[in-house]
């Protein structure tokens, strides 16, 4: 056996970058709980010339991925690098090879989890994935080991640090929502391009893959319903706070009669409720099981500090495996694989909601009493109106402002459509979703 647990890294992004540095300040507190030295001896970057602000002096450097995988004195293999191709081959050949791989990729996991997770237990290595969702907070463990006795009933919960720091930036300073993205790119916290983000994939990735664990089945990406932020106003955020509302970007799969409900999409939560109160690039995980209740995890979403410290928790676990010579590590589900199983999602527009809905319309005689009967025609009932503006002159446009009753998905759609044709439409109507628990 090695003096050394040996250590390649694909990928020196943000995320790299800080693993490197990470165990590079805390060599010594990471050697005594693994009881070996860990080093990092190799690294594949797509270019060698880039100024990293990293010493990398002692890292033996490629643009080769071979220059890992067939190394047979590299026992862990680190895929940062992202994306979906090469990133699967990287790990299904390190995997076939014997080598514990801990991974942050979070796309790969949840459109390709079918082909990466069943690689994945039948290896001899240990299989580490905590930083694809949550970074530094443990969800992963938590919802594979510490709940493993209890029937999960529902997940819910903030897991995109740059949508939430974006709506944070629109709630508390009125900023429109293309100046928050702006100021979300300057501090690091939204690529140049945050389409991930901000249209909600990235928060559908993680979600699939704690429904997967907690759900005990296996969940089609392509079925989730998924919406991003873009289409959020400042005016909502306004109309919506004198309702007693927030507007947060919510991921949520549950239980019900009918089967798994799972959809990511902006919701409005009440004031007093928890999640209310998570800002800027902070997440929050709720967790309702059948016996223990509710649990909320809380914690940085974003950054290379968290990231780094939950990719080197699953580096200390692999290096925990290979020193006590264990075979078999754990599932990566929890559950054998022979107990896997596709699973699908309740049609989206089964579901029911609360709605709030905004009208930009021109100012009638009668409006409201036309959209009012529409939604009385598809079984939607109002709760309240706000109507708003003063216009200077006849037709100026002016908002009314909904909120619903509960009501099904597809009636709400169906309703909208009928509406939107109407000549006193004078702009796009908005939906929202509310957050009853």
């Amino acid at each position: 056996m090695s003096d050394f647990i040996n250590v390649g890294i694909l990928g020196l992004g943000n995320v790299g970058a800080g693993v490197v540095r990470l165990l590079s300040e805390k060599r010594t507190i990471i050697e005594k709980r693994v009881g070996k030295p860990v080093r990092i001896t190799k690294g594949v970057v797509s270019n060698l010339t880039q100024k990293r602000g990293l010493d990398l002096s002692e890292i033996q450097m490629s643009t080769n991925p071979e220059h890992i995988l067939n190394d047979p004195d590299i026992d862990i293999v680190l895929e940062l690098i992202g994306g979906l191709s090469l990133a699967e081959t990287i790990i299904l050949t390190a995997l076939k090879k014997g080598k514990s791989v801990v991974t942050a990729n979070k796309a790969l996991l949840a459109e390709k989890g079918s082909i990466i997770f069943p690689a994945a237990h039948d290896a001899p290595g240990f299989f580490g994935f905590e930083t694809s969702v949550g970074t530094a907070i443990p969800i992963i463990r938590t919802l594979r080991e510490g709940f493993a006795g209890d029937e999960i009933l529902k997940i819910s919960g903030i897991v995109n640090g740059t949508s939430n720091y974006i709506l944070t930036c629109m709630a508390q300073e009125g900023m429109e929502f293309e100046d928050a993205l702006e100021k979300a790119q300057e501090k690091g916290l939204a690529e140049t391009d945050p389409t991930l983000d901000i249209q909600g994939i990235d928060a559908a990735h993680k979600l699939i893959i704690m429904m997967n664990i907690a759900f005990n089945g296996v969940f089609d990406f392509s079925e989730l319903y998924i919406e991003g932020i873009s289409d959020i106003t400042a005016l909502d955020i306004r109309y919506t706070s004198q309702l007693g509302y927030t507007i947060k970007h919510v991921a949520k799969a549950q239980t019900t009669k009918a089967g798994i409900e799972a959809h990511v999409h902006p919701v409005l939560v009440p004031r007093d409720h928890i999640l209310s109160s998570v800002n800027n690039a902070f997440n929050s995980i709720l967790v309702l099981g059948e016996f223990m209740g509710s649990s909320n995890l809380y914690g940085l979403g974003a950054g290379p500090g968290p990231s780094a410290v939950a990719v080197m928790g699953d580096i200390v676990e692999a290096c925990r495996y290979i020193q006590t010579g264990q075979q078999r590590p754990i599932s990566p589900f929890s559950i054998p694989l022979e107990a896997w199983t596709p699973r699908q999602l309740v049609p989206m527009e089964t579901i029911r909601s609360e709605y709030y809905l905004r009208f930009h319309v021109r100012d009638r005689l009668g409006v409201l009493a036309f959209i009012s009967r529409i939604l009385a025609k598809y079984r939607i009932s109002v709760r309240s109106v706000i109507q708003t503006g003063e216009p200077t002159k006849k037709e100026n446009p002016v908002d009314i402002v909904l909120i619903t009753h509960e009501a099904v998905e597809a009636d709400i759609q169906t309703a909208l459509e009928e509406i939107k044709g109407q000549s006193f439409i004078a702009g796009r109507t908005q939906l929202i979703r509310i957050e009853a628990e």
